[in-house]
């Protein structure tokens, strides 16, 4: 029931972001740079040490953080290339480019809604700490789904189809996710990617992002207090 009440909330959580790039906003970078710490800090201080204690090795379990980073590098780059080519036209101000963003937040949102329900297969704390990383940030990529639509010329109906696809990945994921059998080596692996998946989130794509967005001062303070806000979730959850 708790996994459900959670995916709800990534739903809800995505569209008012999305709805609130629909009508601007001058705190873009901020909450860009929020989402990036929570991402951030909930790589380090959870996923990480939960990946290594299923797998039993920290070095494999950095490994696989490894493969998770640059397996999905790989693939956003190999993508961009390819959609910048066929479209014969500077990458950032084609059309095709902006469906390329938003369809990309959406991969992110399913894989976000995977590791929920993956971290729920390791244990009830692990979790809420996920889901809460989770809900957090899909606020601000509704933001940036609608944001890289728009910046590209696309209609605010288009943005909005997009927003609503966007919400349901993540609902979808942690869905397959939890009636999948995942358990042991294979679960820390899994962990051990998003590890990775959620680094170059959040250090690749979301800072950078925020620096253009904002202050350098606030994107700043706004990434440290989202990290530290995951640590202290994450000490306060354990002791619970």
């Amino acid at each position: 029931m708790t996994v459900f009440a959670v995916v709800a909330a990534t739903f809800v959580s995505t569209l008012v972001g999305g709805l609130v790039a629909l009508r601007s906003t001058k705190q873009l970078g901020l909450i860009i740079a929020l989402g990036a710490g929570v991402r951030i800090g909930a790589a380090f201080f959870d996923l990480a040490p939960e990946s290594a204690r299923a797998i039993g090795s920290l070095d494999d379990a950095m490994l696989f953080a490894g493969i998770g980073f640059l397996a999905f590098y790989l693939l956003e780059r190999i993508t961009l290339l390819h959609v910048g080519h066929e479209a014969g036209h500077p990458v950032e101000r084609h059309e095709q480019v902006g469906a390329l963003g938003a369809g990309g937040m959406s991969v992110h949102s399913f894989l976000d809604g995977v590791a929920v329900g993956a971290s729920f297969h390791a244990s009830v704390e692990l979790g809420i700490i996920v889901a809460t990383v989770v809900v957090l940030h899909d606020f601000s990529d509704g933001i940036a789904t609608v944001s890289v639509l728009l910046a590209n010329d696309a209609t605010r109906a288009t943005a909005f189809r997009w927003l609503l696809i966007d919400a349901g990945a993540p609902v979808i994921g942690a869905v397959v996710a939890l009636f999948l059998t995942i358990e042991g080596p294979v679960l820390g692996a899994i962990l051990g990617l998003f590890v990775g998946f959620f680094l170059y989130v959040g250090a690749a794509e979301l800072l950078p992002e925020a620096h253009r967005k904002g202050r350098g001062d606030q994107v700043m303070a706004g990434t440290v207090a989202g990290a530290a806000f995951i640590f202290a979730v994450t000490r306060l959850v354990s002791g619970i």
